[in-house]
């Protein structure tokens, strides 16, 4: 009797419910994501030396990867310095920014475009960046500081005129 129960046990075993090998995916489960790897390089002025960073008065970069498919993002901060680092991710489309930032954190640069690219989990991807020097940086800033104070001046004054034609228009009633 316990032949019997030993063989149909073995037998039950030998397929799944839905029909499936032992170590077979059912087919209504879903699959493991395939995962990939990119790597970001950055540079200042074409050039990775530690200097560059302090000129900035970057400690550090953040990396932000968003995921075209489903916005999921991926962010990482790592040293200036090491001009380089690699992301595990899942194997899709991708678009990011590459910013540097402060001791405290704070942006000295504006973000730059990394993307879009695809990663796939057959080959690593990899995408290269630099930045202005640190004089055009804030040269660069200024600039759009001025022009925002000249629009808001020109602001002001449009809204003064309207405000005076508003105090003629009510005289002449």
């Amino acid at each position: 009797m316990a032949a019997v129960c030993a063989a149909t046990l073995v037998a039950c075993m030998d397929h799944g419910a839905d029909g499936t090998q032992p170590g077979e995916t059912p087919p209504d489960e879903a699959q493991p994501q395939e995962m990939g790897f990119v790597t970001v390089q950055w540079a200042i002025e074409d050039r990775t030396e530690a200097d560059q960073c302090k000129a900035y008065g970057a400690q550090a970069v953040e990396l932000v990867l968003i995921n075209t498919e489903n916005n999921q993002v991926t962010r990482q901060v790592v040293p200036c310095q090491r001009f380089d680092t690699s992301v595990q991710v899942a194997a899709d489309d991708y678009v990011g920014t590459i910013t540097l930032l402060d001791d405290n954190g704070k942006a000295v640069s504006e973000p730059l475009a990394v993307g879009p690219f695809e990663v796939s989990g057959d080959e690593q991807t990899t995408r290269r960046v630099s930045f202005p020097a640190a004089d055009q940086q804030r040269e660069s800033q200024r600039e759009r500081g001025t022009h925002r104070e000249r629009g808001g001046q020109r602001d002001r004054e449009s809204q003064r005129d309207r405000e005076s034609q508003r105090d003629r228009d009510r005289g002449r009633r």
